[in-house]
């Protein structure tokens, strides 16, 4: 498929009228642990996270939610927020490992990521099915991104490069998000 032919709209939505400068970001994540995530079926996936409550005390990251302040992104408790399921405290700071692929996936629980890339190159794989063998690849670029993860299909290659990232876990439906937006 041709990516003229996708609407990619649907996928993902960059934000770039909202400042972020990803190293700035990056700054304000020093110091923060990560550790080895399994998935839910208990098997390794190639990536380092953290939900440390210190990374939404942060003042980019209380920046970022302000602006984000009318998106389902849940925080509650801090100390105790685990309410969602594996993976999903409506924040994590995660690394990629270098040459780990993040298996072709939907988000079971969330239904956005709303994502701050912090290292380039990263590219995304989108799929239009499940068993697709044509795929969109969206790059990554210095911009805050959308990524609409529990009804698109999507995977990530092995790079020689770790990625890292931080991101918020949205709960409005994609169509509300795409309104919410035009507010920003």
């Amino acid at each position: 498929m041709h990516q003229d032919e996708w609407n990619s709209s649907e996928f993902v939505i960059e934000l770039p009228q909202l400042e972020f400068n990803p190293e700035t970001f990056l700054e304000q994540m020093q110091g923060i642990e990560l550790t080895d995530y399994v998935s839910a079926y208990g098997k390794p996936t190639g990536l380092q996270v953290s939900y440390a409550p210190e990374l939404i005390q942060t003042q980019i990251v209380k920046h970022y939610l302000d602006i984000f302040k009318d998106f389902k992104i849940p925080i509650g408790d801090i100390e105790n927020n685990h309410a969602h399921g594996q993976g999903l405290y409506g924040w994590s700071y995660i690394k990629t490992k270098a040459n780990a692929p993040l298996q072709r996936h939907t988000d079971a629980v969330r239904e956005a990521s709303i994502t701050f890339p912090l290292t380039f190159p990263q590219e995304l794989n989108f799929f239009s099915s499940k068993e697709s063998t044509e795929k969109l690849v969206y790059e990554y670029k210095p911009v805050i991104v959308i990524i609409n993860a529990k009804h698109k299909w999507h995977s990530v290659d092995p790079s020689n490069e770790p990625r890292l990232q931080f991101q918020l876990d949205c709960f409005n439906p994609w169509d509300e998000i795409k309104e919410l937006v035009k507010a920003l």
